[in-house]
């Protein structure tokens, strides 16, 4: 059964409605100009990011420096630009012609100084079971990147738990149980919104106090993440659920 094609926006709406979730998701609204600033003077470092498509195509980070001097970060190319009014030519210059959204940064879990975030699969075989987690595992950005999509950072993965234990943040024994426990709050909000969805590859951050974040539910997750872990339990899981589809 095919996955249904939403934006950000869309899912970000729904999971914004359910109680369980407020408080794991990053604010966010569309973009415009006046947004942007008040972000900016908010938060000091904003993600831009389109509603559409995904592998971290078209991510944007804007820093706050001196003055009105600002550094936006796209893919590998820093630059600094000054003054607001060329500030929004260049990130229009860098805009696709989609719906873009505005986000604080999130300050993620590093390793040797390069960030990483959590792939969580949930997948159930009808619209009318239970979700389950099949597979976890962290994706690390590559050097100078601030996206972790691997392909596009030419980044790397590993366990979920090498990530916990190599990264600074902050250890507690439920750390996992509660990553399971929003996976499938996400879950079950989003296939209430979408019954013929059978499968979520669910993007969590994990910030440097060890906070949980709710950053993209992908609907059309590929299975090549897992194949990279040295231990193939999960993949062969993961799998196994999409032939029962």
């Amino acid at each position: 059964m095919k996955a249904p094609n939403v934006g950000k926006w869309s899912k970000h709406q729904h999971l914004a409605k359910d109680a369980r979730l407020q408080a794991y998701l990053p604010p966010t609204k569309r973009f415009s100009p006046a947004d942007l600033w008040e972000y900016m003077e908010n938060y000091g470092d904003v993600i831009l990011k389109p509603s559409g498509g995904g592998g971290g195509a078209g991510i944007i980070k804007m820093s706050s420096l001196d003055g009105e001097r600002y550094r936006i970060h796209a893919g590998s190319i820093r630059r600094v630009v000054e003054g607001k009014e060329a500030v929004l030519h260049a990130l229009k210059s860098l805009f696709r012609p989609k719906i873009y959204l505005l986000q604080p940064h999130l300050s993620l879990g590093r390793i040797n100084g390069r960030p990483f975030d959590v792939r969580v699969m949930v997948q159930r075989t009808r619209s009318n079971q239970r979700w389950q987690v099949t597979g976890w595992l962290a994706k690390l950005a590559g050097p100078g990147y601030v996206v972790t999509n691997v392909a596009r950072s030419r980044g790397s993965v590993l366990s979920l738990q090498n990530a916990i234990q190599r990264s600074g943040i902050p250890k507690r024994p439920d750390l996992l149980f509660d990553i399971k426990k929003v996976s499938l709050a996400v879950a079950s909000c989003l296939g209430k919104a979408y019954p013929r969805l059978l499968e979520i590859g669910l993007d969590l951050g994990l910030d440097q106090e060890g906070k949980i974040w709710v950053i993209e539910a992908n609907f059309r997750p590929a299975l090549s993440l897992f194949q990279r872990l040295p231990e193939k339990t999960f993949y062969r899981r993961i799998k196994a659920f999409r032939i029962r589809t």
